[in-house]
Formats: structure tokens, C-alpha cells, sequence
């Protein structure tokens, strides 16, 4: 190797270690940030938090498992982050260009409602709060729609063309749903269930109708 590109690399591999050394002091700092928040329902610098769980949520998630903390604080908290930045917006928006997302496993397993291309048809037989709650939200202008996955979700949005979403799921879903909302420039905020699984899932109806009905719900936080 030439002498003259010593020098070169030297730099090259301290500006490395010197760059790993300042993501990981924001990985530290921001985990501490999170856990706060998560503890005490109160968030201290959100656009910090927010960047260190988009840009380092694998470090993030591996410095609460070292300590032997839950990683899922991290969706938590990145959840209600985004649901605070985008619910003004979600407000602003006319009822009528609002949609509403259920998961089919929010149903009763006796369920007699059938699969549309629209998602599942409900007939309000009262096996489940679903048909009360859609029927509410309805009347108040939303479009609400019970679906079986994402793809339906997908389809959905393309042909309704909303403006913004209220999604309801389990964390990973929420989570993947408002990463969708940002990529398509919709105002997405999600409701996290309180018992996520296949089927008999459990949802806190009171957070979602004070949700719906009022202008500033007292908490729309998943934690």
C-alpha cells in the first residue's frame, strides 16, 4: 500500500468510529427519552424520540433488551408520537374523507357477516360491538370498513381516495398502517388493541367512541 494513503484510511476509519459513537450516544439518549415517556405518559422532546426510533429502532429496541426492558415500548411510544402529530390534521379533515379500519378478528366467532370486496359485510346482529360502533361512526359521516388484511386496506384507500385513516389493530399492524399513511401523504392515526390474536381480540370501545365524538379526547395513546 502506498505511504501517501495511510493518512487517508487513518481519517476515514476514526470519522467511522467517531459517526457509530454519535449514533449510538442518540440511540441511548433517546431510549432513556422513550422509557420516560412510556412511565410517565408524558413526552419530552417527540421529534428526538421520533427520529431516534425511525432511524435507529433496531439499536433502540436491542439497548431495552440488554437492560432487560420490553422493546415493544418503543412501537408504543413511536405510536402515540405519531398520533400526536397527526391528529390536528386528522381533525381538520371533513368527516366525509375520514375512513375507519376494523380487523376481522374484532368480531364474535359467530360472526355471520360475509367477505365483500368491500371487507366484511356486518348486519348489525349484535354478537359483537362492531355494528354499534359502525353504525355511530357512520352516522356521524365516516366510511368504516371491517377488513381481513392489508391488502384490503390497500385497495380500499386507492378507491375511496380518503384523506385520512383510523386504524385499528394489534401493534405491528397499527404500526405498519401508519407507515403507509406517510408514504401515500395521509393523516393516519391508530388505535393499538388491548388482546391482539387470530380471533376474539379486544379493543377499548370507550377510547375509540371518545375518539370519534369528541374534538380532543382525553387519551389516544396505545399505553
Amino acid at each position: 500500500m502506498p505511504f501517501e494513503l495511510e493518512p487517508l484510511f487513518t481519517i476515514i476509519g476514526q470519522a467511522v468510529v467517531y459517526f457509530a459513537l454519535f449514533l449510538f450516544a442518540i440511540a441511548v439518549l433517546g431510549s432513556l427519552l422513550i422509557a420516560y415517556s412510556f412511565k410517565t405518559e408524558r413526552f419530552f422532546f417527540p421529534g428526538f424520540m421520533l427520529f431516534s426510533i425511525t432511524l435507529l429502532e433496531t439499536l433502540v429496541k436491542a439497548l431495552f433488551r440488554f437492560v432487560g426492558m420490553d422493546d415493544s415500548m418503543v412501537d408504543d411510544v413511536g405510536i402515540a408520537l405519531k398520533n400526536k402529530i397527526s391528529l390536528r390534521k386528522f381533525r381538520d379533515t371533513p368527516l366525509n374523507k375520514r375512513l375507519i379500519f376494523f380487523p376481522q378478528c374484532l368480531r364474535a366467532t359467530t360472526c355471520p357477516s360475509k367477505l365483500s370486496p368491500e371487507g366484511m359485510q356486518c348486519i348489525n346482529c349484535g354478537s359483537c360491538e362492531i355494528g354499534a360502533a359502525k353504525k355511530s361512526a357512520e352516522g356521524m359521516g365516516y366510511k368504516v370498513f371491517i377488513v381481513p388484511g392489508s391488502s384490503f386496506i390497500r385497495r380500499l384507500v386507492r378507491k375511496h381516495k380518503p384523506k385520512a385513516i383510523l386504524g385499528v389493530g394489534c401493534m405491528t399492524e397499527v404500526k405498519a398502517g401508519l407507515e403507509m399513511c406517510e408514504r401515500l401523504n395521509l393523516f393516519g392515526v391508530g388505535l393499538v388493541l388491548e388482546k391482539a390474536g387470530c380471533v376474539s381480540t379486544v379493543l377499548d370501545w370507550d377510547k375509540f367512541y371518545e375518539f370519534i365524538e369528541f374534538d380532543e379526547p382525553n387519551d389516544i395513546r396505545p399505553f
